[in-house]
Parts: structure tokens; sequence; C-alpha cells
């Protein structure tokens, strides 16, 4: 059985897990949206910004679930 740890240890402070995996998901959505806007993608969204919230909700729900195990 995989042993995940419930809670980030930091100085004697615990964190969330989804702290982390939700940190790690806005630095890979602005990453996307760097890419995005380097290729000229993004101007074909409607609402870009509500695009970019997006893509971090699934990035957190993807890396929480499959590395955090939340």
């Amino acid at each position: 059985m995989l042993v995940v740890p419930h809670e980030l240890s930091i100085g004697e402070i615990y964190f969330s897990p989804l702290l982390m995996s939700s940190l790690l998901g806005i630095a890979a959505a602005l990453l996307t949206a760097r890419l995005l806007d380097r290729y000229r993608i993004s101007r074909y969204f409607a609402n870009p910004p509500a695009v970019i919230i997006a893509v971090s909700i699934i990035y957190t729900i993807l890396i929480g679930t499959f590395f955090v195990g939340i």
C-alpha cells in the first residue's frame, strides 16, 4: 500500500497537501498562459483570463490526484 503524507511539514508548521498542489497548478497554468501568448493562440479565446483560471483548476486537480494523493 502506498503511504502518502496527510500534511506537509515546513519548520514545525503543517500545511495541507491541497496547498502544494494548488501552487503547482497555478505555476503550470502560468507557464501554459505564456506558451499560449507566445504562439498567439490566446487570441482565439473570448475571455483569456477565465481560460487560465479553468486551466489552473484542471492542473490542480490532476496534480492533486496523481502526484500529491489528496
